[in-house]
């Protein structure tokens, strides 16, 4: 199965290894499986909505989307995930010179070329993965605009808001605009500490990406948004936005659960999860080839250190077990064959994991001695 550009890929997992759809445990998808289920009674309730229009504007997600993350409505575009939000803010900056910071989420590049713009990566060291932006922003001042991951995909490191906002005070040099996506800043321990919403009036040339679907655990639904205090932008951003970008039944769900009630409860959920990530990363760090790298969210970057293994020898071994993991091929920088990404699920699926990864790991250290 080509690993090339996204992780959740249950049919052709389906079809490469003989087995049912609904039977992987699915590692290469960064879902919070300690979300609340939607329940059946609800999505009966719903199916009703499937043959009525949503609303054109998404007006009443947007207020819900501000009661429960930020205060002021007007500064929302509610989308159709962040990875919408993500190509609109592509097309804001066409003609720019942006600049990817590298390894990152593959769909960076898409959208920038998509949009027009003629963008450049910025691969960053291996040693410079975890380190604090100040460290390489030097890398950036040719470009009008910079994208961003925070917490980075794949790598998991996180860029302190004081960090951020330091490099965001240099209005006056170039990059004169940073868009910074907070796909997975929920996961994060002291989350609203960290996320760059709050300081959205202080900075008028941020633009911060958002999505419920990790979170919440509604990929299907698609649902998330971009935040902004630029007018002008948001102006230009509405009228690029299509009508109906969030379907009816989306919009049920919002109406029935993005209350700040529930958002509470999810993270608490949240929080326990953290708790399974350190037991996680733990319980991988003692198996021998392999290196965990710190992570500040729901996944793990483990890079294969045995030179006898490879991350597409035990993408397949793990996948004849019912394990699906993400080959990172894919991330611009990384090393080939060297790393995979684990998401964190709960403490028996992780062992699970941990254990066969282990019998696998030491099977072919037996081989090659």
């Amino acid at each position: 199965m080509s690993q090339a550009l996204h992780g959740g890929r249950l049919l052709d997992a389906a079809k490469e290894f003989g087995l049912p759809p609904h039977s992987f445990v699915d590692f290469s998808a960064n879902i919070n499986v300690l979300a609340p289920a939607v329940s059946p009674e609800d999505w009966e309730t719903w199916r009703a909505d499937v043959v009525r229009y949503p609303e054109a504007d998404a007006d009443g997600i947007r207020r819900r989307l501000a009661a429960v993350y930020r205060d002021n409505a007007e500064q929302l575009i509610p989308t159709a995930g962040a990875i919408e939000a993500l190509y609109l803010a592509a097309r804001l900056f066409g003609g720019c010179k942006t600049a990817i910071v590298e390894p990152a989420f593959g769909d960076y590049s898409r959208a920038f070329e998509a949009g027009g713009c003629e963008y450049s990566r910025i691969p960053l060291a291996r040693q410079l993965w975890q380190a604090p932006a100040s460290e390489w922003a030097h890398l950036l001042e040719p470009f009008d605009a910079v994208v961003l991951g925070n917490p980075n995909n794949p790598t998991g490191s996180l860029q302190a808001r004081a960090e951020l906002c330091r490099l965001l005070e240099r209005v006056w040099k170039r990059p004169k605009c940073w868009i910074v996506d907070e796909a997975f800043i929920e996961f994060v321990a002291d989350h609203k500490r960290e996320t760059l919403l709050p300081v959205l009036d202080k900075y008028p040339s941020l633009i911060v990406l958002r999505s419920l679907t990790k979170s919440w655990a509604i990929p299907g639904l698609r649902m998330g948004f971009l935040a902004t205090s630029n007018p002008v932008w948001l102006a230009q951003l509405r009228k690029m936005q299509p009508p109906w970008s969030i379907n009816s039944v989306t919009e049920a769900w919002a109406a029935s659960n993005l209350t700040p009630g529930n958002h509470a409860r999810l993270l608490a959920g949240l929080r326990e999860l953290q708790e399974a990530r350190l037991r996680f990363a733990a319980r991988l760090g003692q198996i021998a080839g392999l290196l965990v790298c710190p992570s500040t969210c729901n996944f793990l970057l483990v890079e294969i250190t045995e030179p006898s293994l490879d991350a597409h020898s035990i993408y397949r071994e793990l996948g004849r077990r019912g394990l699906l993991v993400r080959v990172c091929d894919s991330f611009y920088g990384m090393s080939r064959g060297r790393f995979i990404r684990l998401a964190v699920r709960t403490d028996a699926e992780n062992n699970r994991l941990a254990e066969e990864l282990e019998m696998i790991c030491a099977g072919r250290a037996r081989k090659a001695a």
